[in-house]
């Protein structure tokens, strides 16, 4: 009888996630399952069990269905799910930094983490071979951002000008100083001045307006290195570094942006 009934579950989980599938659905949550097929939350978890590797789990109660294409992988690509997870976890969020320059075609190559910035701190999720990386911004809710189509939605991705700014808040999410300027002359030519000089007169903070001025004028970007400086130029700035980790040997100084050069930019060509 116990056999039955568990074949009789797995049927029905089957069924469930195949009709999900028929509406174009990869995403549910225990909840969602527990309803449809009328079982106790353990009868459910152990019918969805069975289902692996056609599901997969990244974060407690909410499932994805994994197609045969993906499952080399042991989850979706994180595009295909992120904005349903984000709202099941009840978070503000964009995609950011190496993520987000892929689809300005900033990126070299794709990023082995998808990084999702966020209000919080919050553990990295590992599904499978999918690697999501949270990174907290206290002042999310005044970073722009632009919707992107996927294949089976729309997400939020940082604009070129919020990108540029969170590149050199925390170089270290981008590997290094190096791939930052890279990612900005690949970048530049969807960065809109006029935002960037807005973005710079509201913020309170001018240290990430000196490093990335700096780097517009080593990168030859004289538009958005002459925005910037217009700003500045009359304010009573702070010696900043470069590279905020404190390990590397002071190499010079820029009177300009009041920058510590301490480490060389050698962007890729």
């Amino acid at each position: 009888m116990r056999v039955l009934t568990q074949i009789g579950g797995l049927m029905k989980a089957q069924d469930f996630i195949n009709q999900l599938r028929s509406h174009g659905k990869y995403c549910f949550t225990v909840s969602d399952a527990e309803k449809a097929l009328g079982l106790s939350k353990i009868a459910t978890l152990n019918a969805l069990k069975r289902l692996k590797p056609a599901i997969a789990s990244p974060a407690r109660g909410f499932y994805l269905i994994v197609p045969p294409e993906y499952q080399v992988l042991g989850c979706l690509p994180a595009d295909m799910f992120i904005q349903d997870l984000i709202e099941y976890l009840e978070l503000p969020y964009y995609v950011g930094f190496l993520s987000a320059a892929q689809y300005y075609g900033a990126a070299h190559q794709k990023p082995q983490r998808f990084q999702i910035v966020t209000s919080r701190n919050r553990r990295p999720i590992k599904c499978g071979r999918v690697y999501i990386e949270f990174i907290a911004n206290k002042n999310i809710a005044q970073s722009a951002t632009k919707k992107f189509n996927t294949s089976t939605g729309v997400i939020s991705i940082a604009t070129p000008e919020t990108l540029a700014i969170d590149l050199v808040t925390a170089v270290q999410r981008a590997a290094g100083i190096n791939n930052v300027a890279t990612v900005l002359t690949e970048l530049a030519e969807s960065i809109n001045s006029k935002t960037l000089i807005e973005r710079a007169k509201a913020s309170s903070e001018m240290f990430w307006v000196q490093r990335l001025g700096y780097l517009f004028d080593q990168l030859s970007l004289d538009e958005l290195s002459n925005a910037l400086f217009e700003v500045i130029k009359e304010k009573k700035l702070h010696w900043v570094k470069l590279v905020p980790e404190s390990s590397y040997k002071v190499l010079a100084r820029n009177s300009k942006w009041k920058i510590i050069i301490n480490t060389e930019v050698e962007p890729d060509e």
